[in-house]
């Protein structure tokens, strides 16, 4: 790992603590101003606390003011957005992709929190990032915007459904799978594009799956306080922001994916150095859905 790898990683611990405040301030204060508050007493903190990671394992995840439990989801935060960048600069320095991409992993990860302290998602963040997603692609060679606006309709019409059953399966109750489900799903459709849209959705709903057997099993077991309901968009953000660290925006056969390192090989030293190791194929939905034509090197 490089020196500036290391710096894009303490860069991305301290927009992990950026958002950390956009998560706890926006569902209670909706303002995002003020100096960082305590979470449990509202004291303002001293600025060590602030500090991404060491600020809480400094108090030993309990508030130094108050003596009360931190969240560990914060710090977790932190450290799964460094983790991500670095990932992100790994793979494609700092082009295009990498700004995109970590636009897209904040988006998720505010979401994601939110959603699981708070069952909730907020339609004017996630519909305004893929307003937001689907204006980049017509601007910069992240992939097409035919691929994006599918993806986004795809997804969309799909969580539809989904939503539609789960009013008709649940009458009279809160509804485990709401509105906001599906305006995340189009912000992932747009994000990824239809060609990566199925992957990306896939690792979010194996991770709730398991989630919910193990709450199925805990409850058959006779324990207390189980949720009735998961934050299933927690696990949508989670499984997309996944899919992206492991193989970049244009999936395990495409310059942007695994490819990344071809990418930035490109971007480096102005030689494909990569096409010479590997061979390059596309299907024609592919081709047809990124909007280019490619030739074999």
């Amino acid at each position: 790992m490089d020196s500036t790898t290391i710096v894009v990683f303490v860069a991305g611990l301290f927009l992990g603590t950026l958002l950390n405040i956009i998560v706890i301030r926006l569902p209670r204060e909706r303002t995002l101003s003020g100096w960082p508050r305590c979470t449990r007493c509202g004291r303002p903190l001293a600025w060590w606390q602030v500090l991404p990671v060491v600020g809480w394992l400094a108090q030993s995840g309990h508030a130094r003011c108050c003596k009360r439990s931190l969240n560990a989801l914060f710090p977790l935060i932190e450290l799964i957005t460094g983790v991500a960048l670095a990932i992100f600069y790994a793979r494609y320095a700092l082009s295009v992709p990498f700004w995109y991409l970590s636009f897209v992993a904040a988006v998720l990860i505010v979401t994601g929190a939110i959603d699981w302290l708070h069952r909730s998602i907020y339609t004017f963040v996630i519909l305004g990032a893929a307003l937001i997603v689907l204006l980049a692609t017509t601007v910069a060679p992240i992939h097409s915007f035919r691929n994006a606006l599918f993806g986004a309709l795809v997804a969309g019409f799909v969580f539809v459904i989904f939503f539609a059953l789960a009013r008709v399966l649940f009458p009279g109750k809160s509804s485990p799978f709401g509105l906001g489900d599906v305006y995340l799903g189009i912000f992932i459709g747009a994000a990824v594009g239809l060609t990566n849209l199925l992957p990306s959705l896939f690792y979010g709903m194996v991770m709730a799956g398991i989630f919910s057997a193990v709450l199925i099993l805990a409850k058959r077991s006779g324990r207390a306080n189980v949720p009735e309901y998961i934050s299933y968009g927690t696990f949508l953000c989670l499984g997309a922001l996944g899919y992206l660290v492991r193989w970049g925006l244009g999936g395990s056969d495409s310059p942007l994916g695994t490819g990344g390192v071809r990418y930035r090989s490109i971007l480096i030293t102005g030689r494909d150095t990569w096409a010479a190791h590997s061979e390059y194929s596309l299907s024609a939905a592919r081709v047809w859905f990124s909007g280019k034509t490619r030739q074999k090197p």
